[in-house]
């Protein structure tokens, strides 16, 4: 089977959720036979896989009409080649080609409503329409699709009118040994520079809006009062850094919240063990929430607003790792029952068993690659009978005469 896997950005540009799993995806998928020709944006060193070709669509800094018809000819290019299905995980990047598909299948993986995200972060209204009608277009064209949890599920058919019958439900996967920790949260926090004796939360998300992040330092500003040592370290980058610089100014909280920008991929499982537990403060839209189960694989436990698709995610392990709410009140109550004690948090090795006994990648990329099969398969089911039936014409024809 060949596969075309259409991507926004590469790991190494982005540590985001969608291009984690997307450099996953397509060098996990080689091994099972499956060759996959990958387009993506700023790509720079690209990883020698048997099967696996990685294609740069350039940088994103160019104009949108020249990227468009850019990206537009380059995937072109690549469905005039022998190709079984169509995979796409970003609507803008898919968009330009829908014309040249042809009758080539199409999955896309449902990373979530880009459009409702980016109005609930707050981006320009004729941006917003723009994303909705890309958004549209390509899911009207899609044959099939895959979400991370039951609720995309509901998010894609309630949204976009999606058909339930095409969609599959396939949890985000864990690279388990990258993330796996044989030191101590001290030795830890020893390699990270950080402090050994103060209460230390970590949150990994991306800085918008809907991330909850401004409820979070309100939190701590509240939980100082009991906790005066308590330290959260924000790890990720996004338009609201300046403004939660200011914030954490303004509320005298510098020696108490630190945001650090993005961490390399060799320091991500450490700063994860090093914390006393993780947080996750989404407000709206959590499709999966990637940053749940590397936390747990690390084998620290992480907190998470019963939000979206978190309940999934952290329900079955423990549910009192779920917090009341997203407000700030309900956010500063369960950091202090967990730091107190008083909140329940699952044990290091229930962490790390519950992450590989349900995330692990090979656990998912196989139920990925099944969902290929089957829709590559039942196309070539419908041609090779089209064939049969046409040819049962043209004898039938050629008896009468």
């Amino acid at each position: 089977m060949k596969v075309l896997q259409i991507g926004a950005s590469w790991l190494a540009y982005q540590f985001s959720g969608l291009e984690r799993y997307y450099a996953e995806l397509v060098t996990r998928l080689p091994p099972l036979g499956t060759e996959v020709t990958g387009l993506v944006y700023e790509l720079k060193d690209s990883p020698e896989i048997k099967g696996l070709n990685l294609i740069s669509f350039g940088t994103q800094d160019k104009n949108v009409v020249l990227q468009y018809w850019h990206q537009r000819r380059l995937v072109k290019t690549y469905l005039n080649r022998e190709i079984d299905i169509v995979v796409s995980h970003c609507t803008p990047s898919m968009f330009p080609s829908l014309p040249h598909l042809g009758d080539k299948p199409l999955i896309c993986h449902f990373h979530g409503p880009r459009y409702l995200e980016r109005a609930v972060e707050g981006a320009n209204p004729l941006s917003v329409r723009l994303s909705k009608y890309i958004e549209q277009k390509v899911y009207a064209r899609t044959d099939h699709a895959i979400t991370l949890s039951h609720y995309m599920k509901r998010v894609l058919v309630k949204t976009y009118g999606f058909s339930e019958e095409k969609i599959s439900v396939v949890p985000g996967g864990v690279n388990v040994e990258h993330f796996k920790q044989t030191i101590s949260r001290q030795e830890a926090r020893q390699q990270l520079g950080l402090p050994s004796d103060r209460p230390l939360i970590v949150t990994v998300r991306r800085l918008a809006r809907r991330m909850g992040l401004d409820h979070l330092i309100e939190a701590i500003h509240e939980i100082r009062v009991t906790y005066p040592d308590i330290l959260l370290v924000i790890a990720g980058k996004g338009r609201l850094r300046k403004e939660l610089d200011d914030q954490i100014r303004s509320r005298n909280l510098t020696r108490h919240v630190h945001t650090v920008g993005t961490v390399t991929d060799q320091e991500l499982p450490l700063l994860y063990r090093a914390a006393d537990f993780s947080i996750v403060p989404s407000s709206a839209y959590e499709g999966f929430g990637l940053i749940l189960v590397e936390s747990l694989a690390s084998g620290t436990p992480v907190l998470g607003t019963p939000v979206g698709a978190i309940p999934e995610v952290l329900g079955p392990l423990e549910k009192s790792l779920l917090l009341e709410g997203a407000s700030t009140r309900q956010l500063a109550d369960g950091i202090c029952e967990a730091l107190s004690g008083g909140r329940k948090l699952p044990s290091m090795n229930d962490c790390e068993s519950y992450a590989v006994e349900h995330y692990a990648w090979p656990l998912v990329i196989s139920s990925i690659n099944s969902v290929y099969q089957n829709l590559v398969g039942k196309r070539r089911e419908k041609a090779a009978s089209s064939v049969h039936s046409s040819k049962g014409v043209r004898e039938a024809i050629v008896h009468e005469r």
